[in-house]
């Protein structure tokens, strides 16, 4: 059976669950909309990240680089929050994200983020009014609230809403879950503030084009690239990825590291000792400098390996780049003083 055949046959399977799950979608924005479910405003502004499609978007890196530049435009980490549900976490209701304690709690991501911006609060919590009100009462100090997967959270309002949206994952003919990749409706994007567009390689008016996407709407690009890490010469390593869309990580590797073996697994993998032992004979039966990862996949096999000080772990963090990051800087930097401060403010400067 060639795969084209095979991925007809699958998409005809899935096209009757594709059309339900598409049915439940819009019903539910629809009985928000008309207001039979109620959605509001949080007790603090709050600047919302998400996608439309299922992960491997870019959030995360996205999310901080946001936390870093609003703290750094309002004089400090202590005055901007992160809010995130803790996908795939074990515990429940509103938690404090705390470095010292098992990333489990948190789930992963919030806890990658805490760890590379340790001075903002950061919580989880799935219901994303009560996690504001949380934290508005704990920390004062704090002014806004950024959330970085909130857009389906229909009870919350954004004050400010972005959605990000992969370069290589075109929005054009792309279907519902499960036959397709996403999760929101394509007509939803009309509804938010300004849209990115992650790992770009093109000029805006490309990108809008690959994407369907026209010039009415608010719309930057960015570039996701390997922070920098001093290593000396090329180590012959285990490629380790538990994340959406691990393709590019592991190609991105080729110029500065020597793959030996690569080993995948699904995004939010919860590894375990089984994993450890096998990449450690691997290690010893090959020699190896050590396991290449992700931050992220870093934050859940850390704990793992603490005790086994062969392997040496490199752990490879994302920068976000921007083609047009001086007009972005401006939208994010009026939305403020309109949000915080009031028109009357901007209108006296």
């Amino acid at each position: 059976m060639t795969p084209k055949l095979t991925q007809t046959i699958r998409r005809a399977i899935l096209s009757p669950f594709t059309t339900i799950y598409t049915l439940v979608v819009v019903c539910r924005h629809w009985l928000y909309d008309l207001g039979i479910l109620k959605s509001q405003k949080a007790v603090l502004p709050t600047f919302v990240l998400g996608n439309i499609h299922v992960g491997g978007t870019g959030k995360t890196p996205h999310a901080s680089y946001f936390l870093q530049l609003i703290s750094e435009m309002l004089g400090g980490p202590e005055k901007v929050a992160l809010l995130s549900r803790g996908y795939k976490r074990k515990s429940r209701g509103f938690k404090w994200v705390e470095q010292e304690s098992c990333w489990k709690e948190f789930g992963d991501e919030p806890m990658l983020l805490k760890s590379l911006n340790p001075h903002n609060p950061i919580a989880v919590c799935a219901d994303r009014l009560e996690g504001v009100s949380r934290i508005k009462n704990s920390n004062p100090d704090v002014q806004v609230v950024i959330l970085d997967d909130g857009l389906q959270h229909r009870a919350l309002k954004p004050h400010f809403s972005l959605c990000i949206v992969d370069s290589h994952r075109s929005l054009k003919g792309e279907t519902m879950l499960p036959r397709g990749g996403l999760r929101d409706l394509k007509s939803r994007i009309d509804e938010f503030d300004a849209i990115v567009i992650s790992r770009a390689s093109q000029s805006l008016d490309e990108e809008l084009n690959s994407q369907g996407l026209n010039a009415n709407h608010k719309v930057f690009i960015s570039q996701m690239k390997n922070k920098p890490y001093e290593i000396q010469g090329k180590p012959r390593v285990l490629a380790i990825s538990g994340i959406a869309e691990p393709k590019r990580f592991l190609e991105s590797l080729s110029s500065k590291w020597s793959v030996v073996r690569r080993e995948l697994y699904p995004d939010h993998y919860e590894f375990t000792e089984k994993e450890v032992k096998g990449w450690l004979a691997f290690i010893r039966n090959e020699k190896l400098d050590g396991i290449v990862t992700t931050s992220k996949d870093a934050v859940r096999i850390k704990p793992l390996i603490a005790n086994h000080q062969e392997i040496k772990l490199h752990s490879i963090c994302i920068d976000v780049k921007w083609s047009d990051e001086e007009d972005l800087k401006k939208m994010v930097y009026e939305w403020l003083q309109f949000t915080i401060f009031g028109p009357t403010k901007i209108n006296n400067e």
